[in-house]
């Protein structure tokens, strides 16, 4: 557990805040590409407490300004994008994507005015789909970016969704990074064991012995279950500083895996962007890995039909249909006979029990076991991170190119060095088969 003290300290990410500062020292996953058009809407972002609008000019920089007009405080959402730039319709004031101000027509045109104003203005970068927003001191050179590998593959080998949760950032991540609990949550009531592949038969065992790893990144989990008389089957993910983890989503029996993770972005203290990745680095995923297809919906993405209708507002765009004002859509009668809990898909499922700790949870209040040594530990990066020049992970961003997996190997063998080419994200290596 936490004190209050401690939880207060994590939690909250506001402007000033010490774990607001922390997250301004990464490059944050913003917007994607394709929801900012040349000269097209605005977009409102809420990112760390911060009311900001994404835009991509005439010529496609994107810029993350201020919501509000430097001038009187007329929000920019309502201002024309247009001729490189983003004009309030209040008195037509226009900012660049810098934020510089590079029209002022109410003002005497020799006035040297427009020189004196700056709209609020955070540096962007665009890679493979998705806009980095940096909002932390400015700095120079800015960090790298991190490698990531859902963002570094090419479009036909990922996809990316979001999905707004409407409780803090902390509960998502922890929940995440917490391996025991699928066995529950995401589980059938009836198994026939003919039907379930090697991965799925190994982690029948809901006990699961777990070993951690600390990395330049953060953290490598360990999961350990008996796979037979001499082997166990050791199932591995990540954490990565400050929010970010990478889970097994092959099913253990196929050559050519595909690889998931999540980004858990605050918007705000009680509200988070959950950024969720399938991506394959060795092929394109296939039909069923993308889009709509039933498989997907019933996993770990905001899938199309999963939404309710867009909005303008911050996140508009990702709200899914299952929520709390309809008990995310709990089916008792599946939840008696079909599966151990009867809200449909995985992510509706995380999201129910993380947003019914309430917006911010009490830490004070837990009770933990050994199953929960990864977020008692990634709790302790946290904290270590307050206050550090250059947060963990910051300045090893070839670091992050991991991969989660699942290997079978002799009761003596060493997990940390088990498929370890695979695991840390090494071209041309091959994930590990089970049998």
């Amino acid at each position: 557990m936490l004190t209050r003290e401690q939880n207060e300290l994590i939690v909250r990410v506001g402007p000033g805040t010490p774990m607001g500062n922390v997250l301004r020292a990464y490059w944050l996953p913003a917007v994607l590409s394709e929801e900012v058009e040349p000269d097209g809407t605005p977009l409102r972002v809420r990112l760390l407490g911060e009311d900001l609008l994404a835009f991509r000019d005439t010529a496609g920089k994107v810029g993350l300004l201020q919501h509000n007009c430097p001038h009187r405080g007329a929000s920019l959402f309502f201002g024309r994008n247009e001729q490189g730039g983003l004009r309030c319709v209040y008195h037509g004031w226009k900012f660049a994507a810098d934020g510089t101000c590079v029209d002022m027509p109410n003002e005497p045109p020799d006035s040297d005015f427009p020189s004196k104003v700056h709209a609020i203005a955070y540096p962007t970068r665009e890679r493979n789909g998705v806009v980095w927003a940096y909002l932390g001191p400015s700095a120079t050179p800015l960090p790298e970016l991190p490698e990531v590998e859902w963002n570094l593959v090419p479009a036909a080998q990922r996809y990316v969704t979001k999905r707004v949760q409407a409780c803090n950032w902390v509960q998502a991540v922890e929940g995440g990074i917490d391996p025991s609990h699928s066995g529950f949550l995401h589980a059938p009531l009836h198994v026939d064991l003919s039907t379930l592949s090697p991965r799925d038969r190994y982690r029948l065992d809901k006990r699961p012995h777990f070993a951690l790893l600390e990395t330049p990144y953060g953290l490598r989990i360990g999961a350990r279950r008996t796979a037979d008389a001499d082997r166990y089957y050791w199932s591995v993910t990540h954490f990565m500083m400050p929010f970010y983890n990478a889970f097994n989503s092959g099913s253990g029996d196929d050559p050519q895996p595909s690889v998931g993770g999540f980004a858990w972005v605050p918007m705000d203290d009680t509200t988070t962007m959950a950024w969720c990745f399938t991506w394959n680095p060795q092929r394109a995923l296939r039909d069923d890995e993308q889009g709509d297809h039933p498989r997907v919906r019933s996993g770990v993405h905001l899938t199309p039909s999963a939404r309710l209708s867009l909005t303008s507002a911050a996140g508009g765009a990702w709200r899914p249909i299952a929520n709390r004002g309809n008990d995310y859509l709990l089916d008792r009668n599946v939840q008696r006979t079909t599966r151990f809990f009867g809200v449909p898909g995985i992510s509706p499922q995380d999201a129910a029990v993380q947003e019914s700790m309430g917006p911010i949870a009490d830490r004070a209040t837990e009770h933990l076991g050994s199953s929960d040594s990864a977020v008692i530990r990634v709790r302790r990066l946290w904290l270590s991170a307050v206050g550090d020049a250059l947060p963990l992970g910051v300045a090893a961003p070839d670091a992050y190119r991991v991969r989660a997996a699942g290997v079978v190997i002799d009761r003596d063998a060493d997990w940390t060095t088990a498929a370890a080419d695979w695991v840390t994200g090494q071209p041309g290596a091959t994930s590990p088969v089970l049998t």
